[in-house]
């Protein structure tokens, strides 16, 4: 009796359960609706359901506990099991759920030596409606120590309705561990904790000073002299260590915070089935650390809470998780909003589900499937009804996601970020301590925030490798290449599923990074970077692998203005002009020099719809392909596709047939999706 994460989703005891559920939130309902909510929830068709359970609702003052009535989680899990639903549990200690405090009891956040820290040694607050509260520190000891007599308590609850006993078939410590969305580099965590926890990091690293101070070029004597910088204030490249270190310990922090509460849970008998966590909206860069964290437990996901007009910002965080983890997961993606959030409605609901499938995504918790104080949109509401139009889309959604299960998204090519990409980026926050978490879930990019420090190199890392990221990012997309976005340290420890690797390079890289890259190439890879040849690693100090590797005359690529250098069974193509490209607008122009790399990496396009305007994506399965196509645009427009050997396509959103001899016209609705089956010859990326 096991369950297992799968690449469809879950395996429960040898049966394959999609990864789609929804939140329902007990403590927040009647509970003599509860009954029916859940009959609503197994009638739309959903067979797991998500459940927080508040430590600041149940443990009501230090060793009081109440779960009876509309805290009564037993019953409520035990009414889910009756009726055959299973359950994702997160039981905190951090829910968030947009209730004051974050699901905190008050006596925690009153308690100084739980509270992290600002530079100056002063608490910080979480400044979110309906009203600001003190953030809790994850360093230390100190608020372990206040939740393990709640975690006592509520595995009491949990542990006995842990599958196969009861309906429990994943848990997820704790909730966006971010540092309570505070994720610049210089705002949190100063407190006397999180220093002794920063020079332990140092010293693990280090394991000598002198190893340190060679590093630094300072004289300190020993650890517990070295102090976390307060702000960014390189000047050269030898002068980065302290900070990204800085950087490096935030992303430990993060990890091993929610280590730690997993490691409690488990403990307390809540184990034995796959353990999850969720990174909140915005970017996946630094402080965060996907790829890491997921080495430590199961999956790691992105919550998602976009209109649709943001579909740019959709797609990159697919590709990006597509990119880092071993099953693209939304572990909460937008069925209605909160009240205080940018509003979204039925119809961004609508197009950014689709989008996200059609960009990769293989699972999706629904946050809401019930409405509640502080949020609209549910398709049930918080007395039981229903709204009909809303529960229509959903089981819809979930006959679409059955019937394509076994297909995948499979990208032949990676843009490559880094983990010292990530943390440079932080570091060059101009608008710290305003967070660039916020500022992305918002739909600002990189560029929009970092500063130009040239460190004494030839262009402004940070934000050069920024706009280069950006404009690789819509030069792949005009080139129509299946892509994804991810570091060349991926989950699969290598990178040769991807025929071609692009990677945009400035004056220094990671020794590491190089090596990876040159693998590679060497294994029969094709690597696209440029601008610059890098000539020094993180440290300031001098590193050629890359320029070395180029040496010699090399062979000028036809109509480009790039060269091309072979490398062991592959090839390096350098293009020095990348920036001026971009800087000059040139997306097509950069675009067709893709094109041609992908030619010799032998990678295959993506179906032309004849609109630039339009997107498409394909997926395959052992059977059958599908060809997706979007309109993110709020005008009518027509897909031409030209597709020799398809003899008829089917559009299982519409239940609409179409016959194709070589060629096919479709419309296409302002902001919609068209989820395609192909029949005849296979449609492949």
């Amino acid at each position: 009796m096991t369950v297992h994460l799968t690449d469809e989703g879950l395996q429960i005891d040898g049966r394959s359960f999609l990864l789609y559920s929804g939140a329902v939130q007990y403590w927040r309902l009647d509970p003599g609706v509860w009954e029916t909510v859940l009959d609503h929830v197994d009638e739309l068709g959903f067979e797991c359901i998500e459940v927080y359970l508040p430590w600041g609702f149940h443990e009501t003052a230090p060793g009081v506990f109440d779960f009876t009535g509309k805290l009564d989680a037993g019953r409520f899990l035990d009414l889910a099991h009756a009726r055959g639903l299973k359950v994702i549990a997160r039981p905190g200690p951090h829910t968030n759920a947009e209730v004051t405090g974050f699901g905190y009891p008050d006596w925690v956040l009153h308690d100084p030596d739980c509270l992290a820290r600002a530079p100056g040694g002063h608490p910080v607050f979480v400044p979110v409606p309906p009203r600001m509260f003190p953030m809790p520190s994850y360093a230390g000891d100190r608020l372990y120590e206040r939740c393990a007599g709640y975690l006592d308590a509520v595995c009491e609850v949990l542990r006995p309705r842990m599958h196969p006993d009861g309906p429990i078939v994943a848990v997820q410590p704790d909730n966006e561990m971010s540092f309570f969305f505070r994720t610049s580099a210089f705002d949190v965590d100063y407190s006397p904790a999180s220093k002794s926890d920063f020079r332990r990091f140092l010293e693990k690293r280090y394991r000598k000073i002198e190893k340190l101070n060679r590093a630094y070029g300072r004289k300190y004597v020993d650890f517990e002299q070295v102090e976390p910088p307060e702000r960014f204030k390189a000047e050269k490249l030898a002068d980065l260590p302290p900070y990204l270190d800085w950087c490096a310990y935030k992303e430990a922090h993060l990890r091993d915070s929610v280590l730690r509460v997993a490691d409690m849970l488990q403990k307390r008998g809540v184990a034995g089935v796959p353990v999850t966590h969720n990174i909140p909206l915005g970017s996946i860069r630094s402080p965060f650390d996907l790829p890491g964290l997921e080495e430590e437990i199961d999956l790691v996901g992105i919550d998602m809470y976009y209109q649709r007009a943001d579909h740019r910002s959709l797609e990159a965080r697919c590709l990006a998780l597509c990119g880092a983890s071993r099953f693209p997961y939304a572990p909460e993606f937008a069925s209605g909003a909160y009240h205080a959030w940018q509003p979204i409605d039925f119809a961004d609901q609508v197009f950014t589900t689709l989008a996200a499938i059609m960009h990769g995504l293989r699972g999706i918790n629904f946050y809401m499937l019930v409405d509640r104080e502080r949020w609209y949109g549910a398709p049930i509401r918080r007395d039981g009804s229903t709204d009909p139009v809303r529960c229509d889309f959903y089981s819809e959604v979930l006959r679409l996601a059955r019937r394509c299960a076994g297909a995948r998204r499979l990208a032949d090519c990676l843009l490559l970020t880094t983990r010292l990409y990530g943390r440079l980026i932080s570091l060059h926050n101009v608008l710290d301590p305003l967070s660039p978490m916020a500022m992305a879930g918002l739909g600002f990019e990189a560029p929009d925030w970092c500063e130009a420090i040239d460190l004494g190199c030839a262009r402004p890392p940070a934000a050069s490798l920024a706009a280069l990221h950006e404009g690789l990012f819509d030069a792949l997309r005009q080139a129509r290449l299946q892509f994804d976005v991810g570091e060349p340290d991926r989950p699969d420890g290598n990178l040769s599923r991807y025929k071609l690797a692009v990677l945009p390079c400035v004056d220094l890289i990671e020794r590491r990074d190089a090596v990876r890259v040159l693998r590679y190439v060497q294994a029969g890879g094709v690597l696209v970077f440029g601008p610059d040849l890098p000539r020094a690693d993180e440290t300031g100090r001098g590193m050629h692998l890359l320029a070395r590797a180029v040496e010699g005359a090399g062979k000028a690529l036809d109509g480009t203005s790039g060269r091309k250098f072979k490398s062991g069974a592959g090839a390096l193509i350098w293009l020095p002009d990348l920036m001026d490209r971009i800087e000059a607008g040139d997306l097509a122009g950069l675009a067709d020099e893709l094109l041609r790399a992908a030619g010799m990496a032998g990678c295959t396009r993506l179906p032309d719809p004849g609109d630039e305007s339009l997107r498409t994506a394909v997926h395959v399965d052992q059977g059958a392909g599908w060809l997706w196509i979007a309109n993110p645009t709020d005008q009518d427009r027509y897909a031409a596709l030209e597709l020799p050997g398809v003899g008829r396509l089917i559009d299982h959103w519409r239940n609409q047939e179409y016959s194709v001899d070589g060629r096919v016209e479709l419309p296409m609705p302002a902001w919609s999706v068209r989820p395609l089956q192909v029949f005849g010859q296979e449609v492949r990326p």
